[in-house]
């Protein structure tokens, strides 16, 4: 079986930075944090108020808190934006019939409203409406964007938005689809904020990825949508074309809960699958989009993980955190930082990381910048390294004919 190449051709993005594509790498390159106080919820018994909260006036999203109406919003608002940019209109997909699929990653996006129901029945109510209430929001989708083929979604903790990519990328080169809408998105939660501030993992301001200083991370949302299709498709309806999709890996160290292995076992793993296919390209990958969380934890496991995974490289990649703008979007995550990725492929220039001063010691030789770097990046990858020992990393570069 000839397996097709697998290209890029829209990118729709909704974030705290950003309330388009373009928006949200100009700002990101620029590094201009979207992270500000908490106005959704009283955040004053949380270590740190400050959240990667979208606040911006837009279509659809309002001021609400209520977790589906706003997760709603952030895919109509993405999924919007990724059908301008791919030229595709609902009707050119429904064309496609099964053909065009869909993969979509989500954390549990209504857990506040499951814990409404928890605390109503403690007070002798019985009211079960949250169970019709939670949004379908595949549902959605697939009435925004016309996809008729087969529906996968993704719960892998921070690392579903990059293995739904995974997916997408997996359907398309065993000839079960010809395009995927693929992608991820996640609220912002008063459930997760508590639950990160419980296991002491939020920062006590503003995260700093791979700092010595670091102290936690930021909750944000967001989300992140893309068009997955052949090359010969794109090429045929004359689309645009980011980058290709080379390749991605997903491990699982079965660690810890939520420690990462220090080791970084399942993070090299991941990379090592996303690469498996291109064992020459090694010196050819010039940039690293982090997991970057800004915990004591993961980011000495990660940067000494890219260390090791370039050692026998002949040059050095740069490495940078979208993190440190945008917050940990939990699900959404991965897909947010594949877009900044594949922008940094299409014109040529890397994020920094914000607010890093003093480097980690295991970042060794790596280029963690601190400003933005205009350079040819011709290979990428973006990692995902989630809670529960689940790892993922996506594995592409610009389009070479």
């Amino acid at each position: 079986m000839t397996k097709h190449r697998v290209v890029v051709t829209g990118i729709g993005v909704i974030c705290a930075n950003g309330n388009n594509k373009d928006e949200f790498f100009e700002n990101t390159i620029n590094g201009v944090s979207g992270l500000k106080e908490c106005s959704l919820f009283d955040g004053s018994k949380l270590s740190t108020s400050f959240v990667g909260e979208i606040e911006r006036e837009m279509p659809y999203l309002t001021t609400s808190s209520d977790e589906p109406e706003r997760i709603d919003h952030i895919v109509k608002n993405s999924v919007e934006e990724l059908l301008e940019d791919s030229g595709l209109t609902k009707e050119n997909i429904q064309q496609m019939e099964d053909r065009a699929c869909l993969s979509f990653a989500t954390s549990l996006a209504s857990n506040g409203r499951i814990l409404g129901y928890v605390n109503d029945k403690e007070n002798g109510k019985k009211n079960a409406d949250w169970l019709v209430k939670i949004p379908q929001f595949v549902s959605t989708i697939k009435e925004e964007t016309g996809v008729e083929g087969g529906c996968y979604t993704t719960m892998s903790a921070c690392a579903a938005g990059t293995t739904a990519a995974g997916i997408a990328f997996d359907l398309i080169q065993q000839e079960n689809a010809e395009l995927v809408i693929v992608g991820g998105a996640d609220p912002m939660t008063e459930f997760s904020n508590y639950g990160f501030h419980a296991l002491r993992s939020l920062s006590n301001n503003q995260c700093r990825p791979f700092d010595k200083q670091r102290d936690g991370i930021n909750i944000g949302e967001g989300g992140a949508f893309f068009t997955f299709e052949t090359l010969e498709h794109a090429k045929k309806r004359g689309a645009k074309i980011y980058g290709e999709v080379l390749g991605y890996g997903i491990n699982n160290d079965a660690y810890h809960i939520t420690s990462p292995d220090p080791k970084g076992v399942g993070a090299t793993a991941s990379m090592n699958m996303a690469v498996k296919d291109h064992p020459h390209v090694l010196d050819k990958i010039n940039y690293v989009n982090a997991h970057g969380t800004g915990t004591k934890l993961n980011d000495v496991m990660e940067a000494g993980a890219i260390d090791r995974f370039f050692e026998k490289s002949q040059k050095q990649p740069y490495v940078s955190s979208n993190k440190s703008m945008i917050g940990h979007c939990l699900a959404a995550a991965g897909a947010l930082e594949l877009a900044s990725t594949m922008l940094s492929i299409h014109h040529q220039i890397v994020p920094p990381t914000i607010r890093l001063e003093d480097k980690l010691d295991e970042c060794g030789a790596n280029h963690f910048n601190t400003s933005k770097e205009e350079l040819v990046v011709d290979y990428a990858l973006s990692n995902s390294f989630a809670f529960a020992g689940n790892t993922a990393s996506i594995f592409v570069g610009r389009l070479h004919e």
